[in-house]
C-alpha cells in the first residue's frame, strides 16, 4: 500500500502474471526437455492450410465429379452439425464465422440449388429454420466419402492404432478448445 492507495494488481492481473511466470519457468526448466507446444502450434497451422491448398481442393472436387463449391459443403455441414434443433441463419453465421448477411447469401444459394429448405419454426413463426433436403444429404455423403478416400490415401501406410490415437487426441484437443470458448 502506498499512501492508502492499493497498488496490488487485481486478481485477474495476478492470474496473467502467474501465467507469465509459469511460462518463463517452464521455458527455463525445459531446456533438456523442449516444450512440444510450438511444434503442435505449427502442425495445426499447417494442417489448416493443407485443406485449403489448391491441390487438395482440386483432388476433392475431382473425386466429386461435379461442380460443387466448398462454400456449399461448409454451409451444408454447418446445418448438419447444428444439433437437435434445426439452425437459423444466425446459427450458420456463427458456425462459419461470417457476417449474417454473408451466411444469408450462402444459404440462399443452397436453397436455390435444392440442397436446403427454409421452414417456419414451430415455436416462433417469425423465424425460419434450415433443413437439409435429400439432395443436400446425398451431396454431404458424397463429399464425406471423397474426403475419407483422400484421407485413406495419405494415411495408407499408417497403423490403425496410430490413426485411432490421432483421432482420440484431436477429439480431446477440440473438446478442450470447446471448453475454452465456453468459459469466455
Amino acid at each position: 500500500m502506498a499512501g492508502n492507495v492499493d497498488v496490488r494488481p487485481a486478481p485477474r492481473a495476478w492470474r496473467r502474471v502467474a501465467r507469465k511466470i509459469c511460462a518463463w519457468y517452464t521455458h527455463l526448466m525445459s531446456r533438456d526437455h523442449p516444450c512440444p507446444l510450438p511444434d503442435l502450434d505449427d502442425a495445426l497451422f499447417d494442417i489448416q492450410r493443407l485443406v485449403r491448398r489448391p491441390g487438395y481442393r482440386s483432388r476433392l472436387l475431382a473425386e466429386l465429379g461435379s461442380q460443387v463449391e466448398l462454400s456449399t459443403v461448409r454451409v451444408l455441414r454447418a446445418v448438419e452439425r447444428a444439433g437437435s434443433q434445426p439452425p437459423c441463419i444466425g446459427d450458420i453465421a456463427d458456425r462459419l464465422l461470417v457476417d449474417p448477411s454473408t451466411a444469408s447469401r450462402f444459404v440462399d444459394q443452397q436453397v436455390d440449388a435444392g440442397y436446403l429448405t427454409r421452414e417456419r419454426r414451430p415455436d416462433d413463426r417469425r423465424r425460419s429454420q434450415l433443413v437439409l433436403t435429400e439432395a443436400g444429404r446425398a451431396l454431404l455423403d458424397e463429399v464425406s466419402n471423397a474426403r475419407r478416400d483422400l484421407l485413406a490415401e495419405v494415411t495408407a501406410d499408417w497403423d490403425d492404432a496410430d490413426l485411432r490415437e490421432l483421432s482420440e487426441l484431436l477429439t480431446r484437443l477440440r473438446e478442450s478448445f470447446d471448453q475454452l470458448e465456453g468459459a469466455a
